[in-house]
């Protein structure tokens, strides 16, 4: 991997504080994105909304990241990282507002899509701060404590959802949403004023340039492997969260039940993330990630099968099985995209991996929303999440090749 610059080996307090900024955000967007999958029954029934109606309501939210991503990157070269943040964290707190007051499908559709701008507009530079400011030989693990942030989010969200339940409920725990986003953007304002402002003026200079180099040749083949591994796991990891309740509910199952069923999912990636953090500083990226994708994959594919029949006891296990082995590994490509550009090409190297990874995040809920208006088994559907987890797998390897190539043949110009 290219060799990311890192903070001191002994991080100070701000350093700290502002790794915990970005952490708390990431937290945020577990929580807004994974609040509308339990909610959703709730709200279909308010608004009389159809299964397939739903479906664009779950995409809007990652339409909006996906713009976010492609187009903030390019403002925070020209106003720094520090402001960039602030300024997407209190648009996404006003669009939460916005949202939980959502009259129509139409409105509550425009408001995730303008959340969704925010939001993933401020995510690359969350990880530019956090690669910058890590101590070295600890990247690893200062990655999966962003991703810790994400999932305790999507776990809170199930809770959130249980809580409030009952009618109308869904525009409490929105409403609570904003709030919360409100005093991260105060937080912010205070605790990130260690990270640089202004970027120098190479990485100001020919921004569309600069976002076109990491598709050079020596880039390209290591770009498109990370753009399908992204684009497969945000396939699953968004599909699931939005539509395994509803699967659930479908399929007979207790609403609290299906309710938790993503707090279930998000539990495992919590118990996996710091650990696989450590094994990632300690064997790298490519065996761990690749490993624990293999598994997952056999899991995802078990737990469609036995989706309709199993017990809710062994249904949870084979849940929190497949998130701390998905999740777990969901968490750690965050330090493949991180380290496999050079500085000054970090920021847009993340913002156009996580936007083009958004695209099956974008279809994917709407097929599966026509897919079981058309008759598709809620169990086929389930089982058919393994397929973009081999794909992701297959990419890690391949990326893990392409680096030691490229590592061999910078150790082979040195020599000459």
């Amino acid at each position: 991997m290219e060799q990311a610059t890192h903070g001191p080996a002994k991080p100070s307090p701000s350093n700290l504080a502002a790794i915990a900024i970005c952490t708390a955000i990431f937290f945020l967007d577990g929580l807004i994105h994974t609040v509308i999958g339990p909610m959703a029954p709730g709200i279909a029934r308010d608004m009389a909304l159809g299964k397939a109606a739903l479906g664009p309501i779950f995409s809007a939210n990652l339409i909006g990241q996906t713009l976010g991503l492609l187009g903030f990157p390019l403002l925070a070269r020209r106003f720094g990282h520090r402001a960039t943040v602030i300024f997407a964290v209190f648009g996404f707190c006003l669009a939460q507002i916005a949202t939980a007051l959502a009259w129509n499908g139409g409105s509550l559709f425009a408001f995730r899509l303008i959340d969704g701008i925010f939001l993933g507009g401020c995510m690359p530079s969350c990880l530019v701060i956090t690669t910058k400011l890590a101590p070295p030989g600890r990247l690893g693990l200062a990655m999966m404590a962003l991703f810790t942030g994400y999932g305790s989010g999507a776990t809170v969200s199930g809770i959130l959802a249980s809580v409030f339940l009952g009618n109308g409920g869904w525009r409490i725990s929105i409403a609570l949403v904003g709030a919360m986003s409100l005093l991260n953007a105060l937080a912010a304002i205070v605790w990130l004023r260690g990270v640089d402002e202004f970027p120098s003026a190479r990485q100001r200079a020919k921004p569309v340039i600069r976002a076109l180099d990491v598709l050079a040749p020596r880039l390209l083949g290591g770009t498109l492997m990370l753009w399908l591994m992204f684009m497969a796991m945000l396939t699953v990891q968004y599909c699931l969260s939005s539509w395994l309740p509803t699967l659930l509910v479908e399929l007979g199952r207790d609403p609290s039940f299906a309710a938790l069923s993503v707090t279930i999912f998000s539990l495992g990636g919590i118990i996996a993330a710091l650990g696989v953090g450590i094994l990632i500083d300690r064997f790298g990226g490519t065996p761990v990630l690749g490993g624990f994708l293999l598994i997952a994959t056999v899991l995802l594919f078990i737990t469609g099968q036995v989706l309709a029949t199993a017990s809710a006891g062994v249904l949870m296990a084979l849940l929190i099985s497949g998130g701390f082995f998905f999740l777990g590994a969901y968490g750690g490509i965050n330090y493949l995209l991180a380290t496999y550009y050079e500085d000054d090409l970090r920021a847009i190297g993340i913002g156009l991996t996580k936007s083009i990874g958004r695209v099956g995040t974008i279809l994917a809920p709407v097929l599966i929303g026509y897919g079981l208006l058309w008759g598709v088994r809620q169990t086929t559907i389930m089982s058919l999440f393994a397929v973009p987890s081999a794909l992701a797998t297959a990419a890690v390897f391949v990326v893990g090749y392409l680096v030691r190539h490229r590592a061999r043949s910078k150790q082979v110009h040195r020599n000459e």
